[in-house]
């Protein structure tokens, strides 16, 4: 019997776009995340044991750490693909502060950490308010483990700029981390503590598209803060 030889096809396999398979799997891990956030909140709302209170309170707590480092590769996939424009209205400082810190209050007095704001009633500057949220949320993330008692919000307006800084009594930022206004944080990584840089990153990608006559936002990290902690600075045009 004659036998037929089997052909394999060799044709290329089509290219995959890496970028938008992501994207879409974030939004689907978004959507899975909100539910198991939602189911703790239920739950911790029925606790009444102190212990377990906590504990579920540090699971929200790495959620929405989670939930914002999604956001952020969300947007930053978006303003790469040209499909973000910087929605910048006049905004009442004071009233954002309070509302965009709200969340996290509850986790910082669990661990004897005080949060005071330091901005005028009558403040208003030119925003995007989603894009500096996010900027806060990583701050905030990061404050919750490395501040020990103290940290402040600082909101004023200096040489026609709006100047937002964020001071703690942590050890302060490592030499590393100290920035120029480059979008330099995306190269950095560290295999030490597994950071890749991404809210840093984010934060001059957003102080950026704050534009104003030719000039562009940015950001400043030093250790003037708290007795010698940190300082996270973010200045708009």
């Amino acid at each position: 019997m004659k036998q037929h030889k089997k052909t394999v096809d060799s044709s290329p396999i089509r290219s995959v776009d890496f970028s938008t398979v992501l994207a879409s799997c974030i939004h689907d891990m978004k959507n899975s995340l909100s539910i198991l956030l939602n189911k703790i909140d239920e739950i911790e709302a029925e606790t009444v044991d102190a212990k377990n209170k906590s504990e579920l309170e540090q699971l929200q707590y790495q959620g929405k750490r989670i939930n914002n480092h999604l956001i952020q590769l969300l947007v930053l996939y978006r303003i790469n693909q040209s499909q973000y424009f910087a929605n910048i209205n006049e905004t009442g400082i004071r009233d954002f502060l309070d509302d965009a810190l709200e969340p996290y209050i509850s986790m910082f007095k669990h661990r004897n950490i005080s949060v005071s704001i330091q901005c005028d009633d009558d403040l208003y500057w030119y925003i995007d308010s989603d894009l500096i949220q996010g900027v806060l949320a990583n701050i905030m993330n990061n404050l919750y483990i490395y501040a020990k008692t103290e940290m402040v919000v600082i909101a004023r307006i200096e040489n026609q700029r709006f100047i937002l800084q964020i001071k703690d009594d942590g050890q302060g930022y490592p030499d590393e981390m100290f920035l120029t206004p480059t979008c330099s944080t995306q190269k950095r990584f560290s295999f030490k503590s597994s950071s890749t840089g991404l809210g840093l990153y984010f934060s001059e990608i957003a102080a950026e598209m704050h534009q104003n006559n030719g000039e562009k936002g940015y950001i400043t990290t030093s250790n003037d803060g708290i007795n010698g902690g940190g300082c996270f600075s973010i200045v708009l045009p």
